[in-house]
């Protein structure tokens, strides 16, 4: 069922076909323009009053700015039989072996997936989601119990807009995709995610915690600029 609220456009571009959804929002005062990092498509927030073509006109205006959003995540990254990919900061070569038995093994250079054929995503998908819960609790009960807090729930993320998120009930969720980053930068996120049941803020006062948990923050945060897209091009499918 076509949603009455937003349209879907292409735009052309340099030569290149951009998908652009313009959406009302009753809430929204100005023309807001985002960029979908998961379906790679302009996202345009409109007054409820405002007409599609008037926010499809702003895209317009905005094409050069969405165009290169758009061709900084291309390629994609398929992670498939023979992918050589970051992992744990790492790169490693993807090994699928048809086997009955389902197993992942990590090797110093590779990753090899056992497991029947047309199953070997699913389960190195899991396994690496598994991989990446174990070590963000094995850093979070390490932090957690330096800073005498309690952390009630830990949850993995899927999301392409943040890296970790935590409310003040002491939950606290972490982007999986970060099992490719170095071990480093996961310790980043958790240390600020857990600074924000010290500090609720970003004052001095928190950038301190930040720092008395993982002093070489600053490096992990240029790390994390630099390499944001990679981590999002990497995909199953």
């Amino acid at each position: 069922m076509v949603s009455k609220s937003e349209k879907n456009y292409c735009l052309k571009y340099n030569n290149t076909a951009i998908d652009i959804t313009v959406k009302k929002n009753k809430l929204s005062r100005n023309y807001k323009f985002t960029f979908d990092k998961k379906n790679l498509r302009g996202y345009v927030s409109i007054p409820k009053y405002v007409d599609f073509q008037k926010g499809l006109t702003f895209a317009k205006e905005n094409a050069e700015w969405i165009y290169k959003q758009v061709n900084s995540f291309y390629p994609l990254i398929f992670i498939d039989d023979s992918s050589k990919i970051l992992f744990e900061g790492r790169t490693k070569k993807i090994i699928f072996k048809n086997n009955i038995d389902a197993y992942v093994s990590l090797k110093t250079n590779t990753i090899i997936i056992n497991a029947k054929k047309g199953k070997h995503k699913t389960l190195l998908k899991d396994w690496m989601k598994k991989r990446a819960l174990s070590n963000l609790e094995n850093i979070i009960q390490n932090y957690s119990s330096n800073l005498k807090i309690k952390v009630k729930k830990i949850r993995l993320s899927s999301s392409y807009n943040y890296w970790g998120y935590c409310n003040s009930s002491g939950v606290i969720s972490i982007n999986w995709r970060l099992i490719f980053a170095p071990s480093e930068v996961m310790h980043y996120i958790v240390a600020h995610e857990l600074s924000h049941l010290v500090e609720f803020n970003h004052s001095d006062k928190f950038w301190y915690q930040v720092e008395s948990l993982c002093p070489d923050y600053k490096k992990q945060i240029r790390w994390l600029k630099k390499n944001d897209n990679y981590l999002y091009r990497l995909r199953f499918d």
